[in-house]
């Protein structure tokens, strides 16, 4: 479920000319901040004073969207022995994607196969992103 995040920090007094680019900067690295790490909303509002700079995220998925990517290894020719076994690269490789042998597939790119994996993640709760 989206909901709006209300964010309001207390400042020292501040020069009316330093305001609106600090409140323009919180607007772009929050917007920058959320799309890093894929959590989707609609709109950012800003407000501001010289003690106060304050933001509101419309609409903030409660989650990141779950994620399904396809990522490619060690070439074939690399990834099996002459006797048809996993070598440490190819065993390397899906461990380092916190998978196995068994997840493995090949595709041919340029007249060369490839050992290829399909990760998928599963998205974190917006509450990771901020304490409190």
């Amino acid at each position: 479920m989206a909901e709006n995040l209300l964010v309001e920090i207390g400042l020292e007094e501040i020069p009316a000319y330093v305001v609106e680019p600090s409140v323009l900067q919180l607007e772009e690295k929050t917007k920058q901040f959320l799309e890093e790490n894929h959590l989707t909303f609609t709109q950012i509002n800003t407000f501001s004073t010289p003690r106060r700079l304050a933001f509101q995220v419309q609409d903030l998925a409660e989650k990141q969207e779950d994620t399904e990517e396809e990522i490619k290894g060690p070439a074939k020719k690399i990834a099996l022995d002459e006797e048809g076994n996993w070598s440490k690269a190819a065993q390397g490789f899906v461990r380092g994607q916190g998978l196995s042998t068994d997840d493995i597939y090949f595709k041919t790119i340029k007249d060369t196969e490839y050992v290829y994996v399909t990760k998928q993640t599963i998205g974190k709760k917006r509450s990771m992103f901020y304490p409190g």
